[in-house]
């Protein structure tokens, strides 16, 4: 088992540019703690199986117009034209009936804003996480629906979709799912010792961000079975950490952004670009963690990605 981990003194007080608001009116951002498992801290150093019927450019990161139709809004690529991310923030809720089964809620910070729900299906043999544009309801039936992220069986690879059906089983005047990305976690050949290392895979997007529409109906058109020798998606792969010897631990520089250690932490950036970051994740206190993203993403993909990084992966730990 690895030893405590420390996050470096000069960020001991970071926060986040707005603190979150917790939605069980928890304090945000406390400071560093100590977590057993792999730092990717601050460094200032550069399912289709059924479980139940219940269940232009932004300044200072502010929201994009969101307008009313929230749905919408979270398919919606950012344009490329944004230069700062959209800053939003996730609340792992884990009370009561759910501490077992948390639910986690996605809120846009500037506005503060609810944008998206997930939960993890209980039944499930892979791993699946529905999500919702209605912060309780999160059945497959409801309108709210609006999509999912699935694992394989072993965790290293989740594909993610939009509301559409399973293509083998189409219920009446359903339209075929739309897969939205993929995901892959290498083999941990260092178990806990060694933060992990992700890649995400996207459809191609248009100048104006229009994604290309993958509505595969055959298992060798998926985007699992063609990523290996696909080059047209686009590739974001995570920022490797840097080892502080001072610290002994993994670090990133999160900006201030990222106050507590955690294996869950990363950054993504674009292959052809590695200096810009597209995605960051990371924990600012035990239920708090915030989401930045820009373009080639919508708030539903990066929502998935990040829920992936919540989930136990045996083959990665």
């Amino acid at each position: 088992e690895s030893s405590p981990v420390r996050v470096e003194e000069k960020d001991a007080g970071a926060s986040p540019k707005k603190a979150p608001k917790s939605a069980d009116s928890a304090a945000a951002a406390k400071g560093p703690k100590k977590e057993k498992g792999v730092l990717v801290g601050a460094d200032d150093d550069d399912d289709d199986d059924e479980d139940s019927e219940e269940e232009e450019a932004g300044a200072g990161g502010s929201l994009v117009e969101l307008g009313s139709n929230i749905k919408e809004f979270v398919m919606t690529t950012i344009p490329k034209s944004q230069t700062q991310p959209v800053q939003c923030y996730i609340k792992r809720v884990r009370t009561g009936l759910q501490k077992l089964w948390p639910y986690y809620v996605l809120y846009s910070q500037d506005p503060d804003k609810f944008l998206l729900s997930g939960r993890r299906r209980k039944k499930n043999k892979q791993s699946t996480y529905l999500i919702s544009t209605d912060e309780k309801d999160l059945s497959r039936k409801s309108d709210a629906y609006t999509g999912k992220v699935k694992s394989n069986f072993v965790g290293t690879m989740f594909t993610m979709y939009d509301a559409g059906g399973n293509p083998t089983r189409l219920a009446a005047e359903q339209e075929v799912r739309t897969e939205l990305g993929l995901v892959q976690y290498d083999r941990n050949v260092l178990g806990t010792n060694g933060p992990r290392k992700m890649q995400v895979y996207l459809p191609k997007t248009d100048k104006k961000g229009a994604r290309e529409l993958l509505k595969p109906t055959r298992v060798e058109d998926t985007m699992a079975s063609r990523v290996s020798k696909d080059s047209t998606f686009i590739k974001l792969m995570n920022k490797t950490p840097r080892w502080n010897e001072s610290l002994g631990a993994f670090c990133l520089n999160f900006q201030g952004r990222v106050t507590v250690a955690s294996v869950k932490n990363f950054q993504l950036v674009d292959e052809r670009d590695q200096d810009r970051i597209v995605l960051q994740f990371g924990k600012c206190d035990d239920d708090t963690f915030t989401m930045d993203y820009s373009y080639p993403l919508c708030a539903l993909q990066a929502f998935a990605i990040c829920l992936t990084s919540f989930d136990h992966k045996l083959a990665c730990e």
